[in-house]
Parts: structure tokens; C-alpha cells; sequence
């Protein structure tokens, strides 16, 4: 999906599925984290502990793939290119983490904008979560609670 994380490494290749998943995560947090025209410290804390992830996986700094990430957001149309791949290649649970994730992301600032929830609650309709549950991570995220 993405060329300019790619090597030739055994470990990239056997958490192929787990790597595109935190990538696709971590694009869409970014998108929610700029749709209020600010990225806050605590959005950007929350998003820097997945891209070390990613980081580790492709052998990068956390800066750089934060910068690529960024790049790629800036050159980038629309997020709905992630949506077939989302539909594909995630199970239910991980759409619900991937939902869940984006919420902590939003109310990281404790202040959910118009917009991120917008765009959380588009994205949650095109990877078909229904409504209840994404009230339910919604208010999980809110309220710190840990959810099944």
C-alpha cells in the first residue's frame, strides 16, 4: 500500500497485515488530529506512540515517519482510498480499534470539534460500524473506559 515504507526485511513481511493496519491508523488519526486546523500536544503525544510502532517495523526514525505521514496528508485528496483496503483487510475488531483510536486522538485535547467528530462518524459509516457502537466508543474514549 504505501512503497516508501517497504524493505526488504522478514519482520515488515510477516506483520504485513499489523503494519498496514497501525500506517492506515495513524494517516486517518492525523487527518482528525488537523481537521480542527490545530494539532494539539496531547493529539500529537497519542499519535507519536503508534508511529514509534510503525517506526520500529520500517526502520525509521518516529520523526521521519511523522514527516511522511504528514507529507502524505498534505499531498493527499481524500482518505477514502484507505476505505476499500479498511473493508478488505480489517476484521470487525480491528474497525472498532481503529474507531476507538481515532476518538482518543479527538478527545486527547479533552475538546471533541465539530469536524473530528464529523469525520470519525463518516469514516465509522464507510467501514459499516453501525451507530450504537460507535455512541459506545465514543463515549468509552470520553470517559477513559476500557471497552470488550
Amino acid at each position: 500500500m504505501f512503497n516508501f515504507f517497504k524493505k526488504k526485511k522478514p519482520e515488515i513481511k510477516e506483520n504485513k497485515n499489523d503494519f498496514d493496519i497501525e500506517l492506515t491508523a495513524s494517516i486517518l488519526a492525523y487527518e482528525i488530529a488537523r481537521s480542527d486546523g490545530d494539532i494539539s500536544e496531547p493529539e500529537l503525544a497519542i499519535l507519536l506512540d503508534e508511529i514509534k510502532k510503525i517506526s520500529t517495523k520500517v526502520g525509521k526514525e518516529p520523526k521521519k515517519v511523522l514527516e511522511i505521514i504528514e507529507k502524505y496528508s498534505k499531498n493527499s485528496v481524500s482518505f477514502y482510498e484507505f476505505i476499500d483496503d479498511i473493508n478488505k483487510d480489517y476484521s470487525k475488531g480491528n474497525k472498532l480499534s481503529l474507531i476507538r483510536f481515532l476518538y482518543d486522538v479527538a478527545f486527547a485535547d479533552k475538546i471533541l470539534e465539530v469536524n473530528e467528530e464529523r469525520l470519525i462518524r463518516r469514516i465509522a459509516d464507510m467501514i459499516k460500524i453501525k451507530d450504537i457502537e460507535v455512541l459506545k466508543i465514543k463515549d468509552a474514549s470520553k470517559n477513559g473506559k476500557i471497552i470488550n
